[in-house]
């Protein structure tokens, strides 16, 4: 048995008045209709400025608090050539924010240069060391921080007593107590009032850039949009109008660096999502400033020489496949440390040697495996341990740090991540003031974690047309998630392990009632895999809808969030009873009698014990259970039959599988083609008087030859007008087997194979199967 690693919490939908006139006026299908009242966009007003963001969507940036102090500072150091350095940092939103200044301020004639801080010497945001040597050896006369800056108080006291002004530009978590610098850009200013809170650090930058140019900079949206989508902030305002537009400046980008980002990426110029950035671009950024020094990040960026722009990418890529193999190790040894201690509320985990680049990602890592927050430092040789740390919902970070900086020599973060560093011996101090926080807050690590779902969605809806519909909400991100949905009505065919470790999932699952058959893939899954084979029949999972491409073919796929099985333990016994006549003795017993045939469950009915249940499978089948079920009839196929098996739990199946029809056959192709040189000889047929002299001629069956005209009418090579059926001459070439006509009937001899005309002990397995 696999649990669920969240609890599935489904969104209230409902069609409602307000769904229905976007439905109408917008042209949304039903369902995106409904998602979008339930996220708040009831009103054709709310949800038009959601789904078509404008110019409009983008605030006035002197609405930002200090914004024209800022700007009337930078141009009067442009105008007197003052020596300005941009301080940034070294993960995708702080490369980004400090590409985007650079350009603007070289755009403007500035005498620009910047500096991205050493995450390994300089740590995160402003180091006063660093500020002495800018300012004093460097003659630095003027400081703009991007992405960084609010919790800067030592370096900010040691510039303003130099004379030295700092611009702040920030977006991170607000200390009680401001620095003091020349002005504090930041969108949830204290004193301000700007009307949108969430920007990232390169979307604030951006917000610097547009009050200076006076417009605008739309050759800038590239590089806001991957800081903002790489940061993890809320993709909803004006977020989500700057990465709406943002995505297509990436696909029209002539940015050497990001090209040659893509090639070595296997990006699709032409098909990039949030996604791409999430997954492919961001990460091969960070690399960057997790490996090594990162300032050629912002030369990969900024650079307008190819060469050089595919000499950074490459190392980049390889930065990148280093910075996974560490990961992978140091995951490992975190893991058998947590193992070997008592259980907490919070994990902290340390060791000697761990690369600091990384260790953000392996807190991520182990908050998803324990439900915990988690912080991994490494224990440098001076004594200080330095690392990140990752939170869950309901554990804020920040706050619970925030009041024992005593502990700290640094500290930064938000919410639910943060960067620190302190003396090894305080480790354990730190460990006991986290579980006193996490109980104060009321942390309770057994509640699995919310996850949102839309609500259930049955497999035979799937299609490309509905994938396409929800891809309106697109771009997806925090505050504006992905839908997903439990699927219903499916069986799985089968399943495999695939990826170089064997850790990713594929299975192949067929829509209920229907040949509709989908794939659905689910990443990482690991140990769990066999497991998760060994229970298809009791599978539940929650997926999102996705596109796949693969030699010119586009198909919906499923990517699974979250899964949970259920070990099957009652197997039924099974009752062979099949049978070419129905008798009285069949339905004496007070059981539960099963019709795939509406009509011939009304004629039995009357003959049934008062105790007896009687229930017709017509695909909207409720779980079901009891002491004896007897299939009556046969189904239309063997997918019907399943589909009524995952859902049954008997102590006892008969099988009667009674029929009227004795033949099964599917034509051969001899027979197609005699019967299609018949119809050109003849020159038409007159339906349905001549079927029965034309299969006589043909020596074959009057339903056989109406199979075989049906496939051709629906392969187009012939037409029926008025009831004249003749051949279509030089028609165009059709696979039989890809008509409705064809595969219905091969699908019913498949089922007569398996259910007729098998041995018992065949049929018996194959019932038994479905159940184990």
């Amino acid at each position: 048995m696999i649990s669920a690693k969240y609890e599935w919490h489904e969104l209230a939908l409902n069609q409602t008045a307000a769904s229905e006139i976007l439905t109408k006026e917008l042209g949304v299908a039903p369902l995106v209709a409904e998602i979008l009242c339930a996220r708040g966009y009831d009103t054709i007003d709310k949800a038009r400025a959601f789904l078509e963001p404008s110019i409009t969507s983008f605030h006035d940036p002197y609405a930002l608090f200090d914004m024209q102090k800022a700007v009337d500072r930078i141009q009067t150091a442009i105008v007197n050539g003052e020596k300005i350095t941009i301080y940034g940092d070294y993960d995708a939103d702080g490369l980004t924010s400090t590409a985007i200044m650079y350009e603007t301020l070289t755009q403007l004639g500035a005498n620009v240069v910047y500096y991205i801080p050493d995450r390994f010497k300089d740590g995160y945001g402003p180091n006063k060391d660093v500020y002495e040597r800018l300012i004093t050896e460097e003659q630095t006369e003027l400081i703009v921080t991007v992405d960084n800056g609010v919790s800067g108080f030592e370096a900010l006291e040691f510039a303003k007593q130099k004379g030295i002004d700092v611009i702040v530009t920030d977006h991170h978590e607000l200390p009680p107590k401001l620095p003091e610098a020349y002005a504090i850009i930041h969108p949830r200013h204290p004193a301000g009032n700007y009307p949108f809170g969430e920007l990232s650090g390169a979307g604030v930058a951006f917000k610097v850039a547009t009050a200076l140019l006076d417009e605008i900079p739309q050759d800038l949206l590239d590089l806001a949009t991957i800081g903002t989508v790489s940061d993890l902030v809320s993709l909803t305002g004006e977020n989500r109008a700057l990465v709406k537009f943002g995505l297509l400046a990436l696909e029209n980008t002539l940015r050497p660096g990001l090209l040659a980002l893509y090639e070595l990426a296997g990006i699709e110029q032409q098909s990039i999502t949030a996604d791409t950035i999430g997954f492919l671009i961001g990460p091969r950024l960070n690399a960057i400033g997790r490996m090594q020094h990162a300032q050629s990040g912002v030369e990969l960026l900024t650079t307008l020489d190819d060469e050089l722009a595919e000499k950074l990418a490459k190392e980049a890529q390889q930065l990148n496949v280093e910075r996974q193999k560490l990961v992978e190790e140091i995951t490992a040894q975190a893991e058998s440390q947590i193992a070997k201690q008592p259980e907490t509320l919070v994990n902290v985990v340390a060791g000697e040697g761990w690369h600091e680049g990384v260790l953000g990602i392996v807190a991520s890592r182990l908050v998803e495996k324990t439900g915990r927050p988690t912080l991994v430092l490494n224990i440098g040789a001076n004594n200080i341990a330095k690392g990140s740390g990752r939170s869950v919902a309901d554990f804020h970070l920040f706050k619970a740090l925030d009041g024992h900086r005593d502990l700290l020599t640094s500290f930064g973060g938000h919410h639910m991540a943060c960067g620190l560093s302190l003396r090894a011996d305080n480790l354990d101090q730190l460990r006991a003031v986290l579980v006193e926080e996490a109980n104060n807050q009321g942390l309770d690590v057994t509640k699995k974690a919310p996850l949102a779902i839309i609500g259930q969605l049955s497999a035979t809806k799937i299609d490309l047309q509905l994938y396409e519909s929800l891809e309106k909400l697109a771009p997806f991100g925090v505050d504006n998630e992905l839908p997903l949905f439990e699927i219903t009505d499916f069986h799985a065919l089968g399943g495999k392990a695939i990826g170089k470790q064997q850790e990713h999932l594929r299975l192949e699952l067929q829509a209920d009632l229907s040949e509709q058959k989908l794939t659905a893939l689910d990443f990482g899954l690991g140990s769990e895999i066999p497991a998760v084979l060994n229970s298809l029949a009791t599978l539940k999972f929650v997926a999102a809808l996705d596109k796949n491409e693969w030699r010119g073919q586009t198909s919906v796929q499923l990517m699974i969030k979250d899964l949970t099985t259920a070990t099957t333990n009652n197997v039924p016994q099974i009752q062979l009873g099949r049978a070419k006549k129905l008798t009285t003795e069949m339905f004496e017993n007070e059981s539960t009698y099963g019709f795939f045939n509406p009509q011939l469950a009304q004629k039995i009915k009357a003959h049934l014990p008062a105790k007896a249940q009687v229930v017709i499978f017509d695909g909207h089948l409720e779980p079901l259970q009891g002491e004896e079920l007897i299939l009556v009839d046969l189904p239309q196929n063997l997918a019907q039959l399943e589909f009524v098996l995952q859902r049954v739990d008997f102590k006892k199946i008969t099988a009667i599988f009674y029929t009227k029809k004795t033949d099964f056959a599917v034509p051969a192709r001899a027979t197609f083609a005699q019967v299609y040189k018949t119809i050109f000889k003849l020159g038409k047929l007159e339906l349905p008087k001549d079927l029965n002299q034309v299969a006589q001629g043909l020596q074959m069956s009057v339903a056989e030859l109406t199979l075989v005209l049906k496939v051709f009418f629906e392969a187009g090579f012939v037409t029926i007008d008025n009831g004249v059926l003749t051949g279509v001459a030089g028609a165009k070439a059709h696979r039989l087997e890809d008509t409705k006509s064809y595969q219905v009937s091969d699908q019913q001899k498949k089922m007569a194979d398996a259910l007729l005309y098998s041995t018992d002990d065949s049929l018996q397995q194959w019932l038994l199967g479905h159940f184990s």
